[in-house]
């Protein structure tokens, strides 16, 4: 009976200690995975820190860079507006027959006309968004939907820019160099030059049937691409003001 009884307690003093081992074991375990999962926390604050840092970073080049390409759209714009009222001017000197315009600032007429305002094509950090993939770094989906639009809508602009272009290389500015001294124009500000023997004939050039029609399309032209640009411009104050909103969120 006595042996019965101690095998009894033997086994309730190894059930005991196996208890404590397995208690142990189990807060062990415990312990390990808390600490797996406050260094995987600590991580995921740490990468997003960094995103934060990276998306800082990228929204303060953007608005530098859309800050720049507004200026050049509204300036662009403010040059093909006056363009279009020479023109118009233009034909209606040509609709009455007489010259408005006097010796000097028919010059400077002409000189718009040899312009089509171009916006340059090139626009670096939007490049850089779509071959980096750092389009992705924006979290603002309204931000980064307006910059994924961006391209496509320059893109029209453009097009429209490089007809101007042509219509002003290969039409228009051989016909006006039948009637103008383009040489008079250029040296105008130089007193040691006497001028071109070939004589201006502002007169001749306004008769001119092909003159008239290439001025009337130009300012069709000039009209669409304003109208483009218009588009951009509140597009570019639209993404600005989504900008500005992130950087004084962060």
């Amino acid at each position: 009976m006595i042996q019965f009884l101690r095998k009894i307690r033997q086994t309730l003093v190894m059930e005991n200690k196996t208890g404590k081992y397995f208690k142990y074991a189990i807060g062990e375990i415990v312990l390990v995975v808390i600490g797996i999962l406050i260094a995987l926390q600590i991580n995921n604050w740490n990468e997003e820190r960094k995103a934060r840092v990276e998306e800082r970073e990228l929204l303060t080049n953007l608005s530098v860079s859309f800050t720049n390409k507004l200026a050049e759209l509204e300036d662009k714009n403010a040059g093909r507006i006056e363009n279009i009222e020479n023109i118009n001017r233009l034909l209606h000197d040509i609709s009455r027959g007489e010259l408005s315009y006097s010796e000097g600032d028919m010059t400077q007429v002409i000189g718009r006309l040899y312009t089509w305002f171009t916006v340059n094509e090139e626009f670096s950090v939007i490049d850089m968004l779509f071959s980096s993939g750092r389009i992705n770094t924006i979290s603002n989906d309204t931000l980064k939907s307006q910059l994924i639009s961006w391209p496509d809508q320059m893109e029209e602009m453009f097009e429209e820019q490089r007809v101007i272009q042509d219509l002003v290389v290969s039409r228009l500015n051989p016909l006006i160099a039948q009637y103008y001294s383009y040489a008079n124009m250029v040296m105008a500000s130089d007193s040691s030059y006497t001028g071109s023997p070939n004589p201006n004939d502002l007169n001749a050039l306004l008769k001119d049937r092909d003159f008239e029609g290439l001025i009337s399309r130009k300012k069709i032209y000039l009209m669409t691409n304003i109208n483009d640009t218009n588009i951009l411009i509140d597009n570019a104050r639209s993404i600005l003001g989504l900008i500005e909103e992130e950087l004084n969120r962060n």
